[in-house]
């Protein structure tokens, strides 16, 4: 989870568009692409429990 917990900082997420320009990707297509991923892992956030430290 705490992969997930990474993908949703914005940081991360411009970082990974970022390497993705870099490479050749069309930053329009990355832009959408990225939207598309936060909005997964925002529903994601919605649903899944949260995990307790102590237990």
């Amino acid at each position: 989870m705490k992969f997930l917990q990474r993908l949703r900082e914005p940081s991360t997420m411009a970082g990974l568009s970022g390497l993705a320009v870099i490479v050749g990707a069309n930053p329009t297509k990355v832009n959408a692409v990225s939207a598309a991923i936060a909005a997964v892992l925002s529903a994601l956030a919605v649903f899944l429990p949260e995990q307790s430290k102590g237990e």
